[in-house]
């Protein structure tokens, strides 16, 4: 495979990002997480959300100077499947999605933008991934056990903030670099994140409430001992 100097150019900008793709894999690794798909229901619905998760990273828009508005999906990855599965799923779908785009492309290997990876890694999945649990992880300590406040605080709320704030970071570091597109603007840029937030809390406010009332054994960070036993 070879790398062009622009290429290599921007992984050098960049060697942060690929830096903590590897920390947060080998943490990953450590957790073993595939442990949890020994569970029978839990193997349909991670295989479905693998696949939708990889159609929803397949796809996104541009609109007005250059702003991309594309959903995540991380924070509705880790109210399903925790932290350490979450990361591992969208890794996995990370790559996928990328062979998947340069295969529609018509691009051979040489042309496929491998140092995009890291990058995607960190700010579609870490980033939005690692606020998301924490704070839920927050609410389960502050806030009454109740399966409403669950689907409000860990459905909405939660994935509405760290959207937000992933997509406020990840603004910051682009225009640390230099502006992604002439034209666009860091206001432009804040805008699309609050869009996507709204966007992030509505996709995984809808599912957890459907999944917590027809298929709870599918969402992992709910429990019946915790939300419904002596309600």
């Amino acid at each position: 495979m070879q790398i062009d100097d622009s290429s290599l150019q921007a992984l050098l900008a960049t060697w942060p990002l690929p830096t903590l793709s590897v920390a947060m894999l080998a943490w990953v690794v450590s957790q073993r997480p595939w442990r949890l798909l020994r569970q029978e229901p839990l193997q349909h619905a991670w295989l479905g959300g693998l696949v939708f998760l990889t159609l929803l990273w397949s796809a996104r828009a541009t609109v007005g100077t250059g702003v991309v508005v594309q959903l995540m999906g991380a924070p509705l990855a880790v109210t399903m499947f925790g932290l350490p599965l979450a990361m591992l799923t969208l890794a996995i779908v990370d790559l996928v999605s990328l062979l998947g785009l340069a295969y529609l492309a018509g691009q051979g290997w040489a042309d496929i933008a491998w140092v995009s990876l890291a990058p995607r890694f960190i700010w579609m999945a870490v980033v939005p991934g690692v606020l998301t649990a924490g704070l839920q992880a927050v609410m389960r300590r502050r806030l009454p056990r109740h399966p409403f406040i669950f689907i409000l605080g860990h459905g909405y709320f939660a994935p509405l903030v760290a959207a937000i704030v992933a997509g406020g970071l990840r603004t910051l570091w682009q225009f640390h670099l230099g502006p992604p597109h002439a034209g666009l603007t860091i206001g432009d840029s804040l805008t699309g994140a609050v869009v996507i937030g709204f966007g992030e809390a509505f996709l995984t406010g809808m599912l957890v409430a459907i999944f917590v009332v027809y298929r709870p054994q599918w969402v992992l960070t709910f429990t019946d001992e915790d939300y419904l036993t002596g309600k």
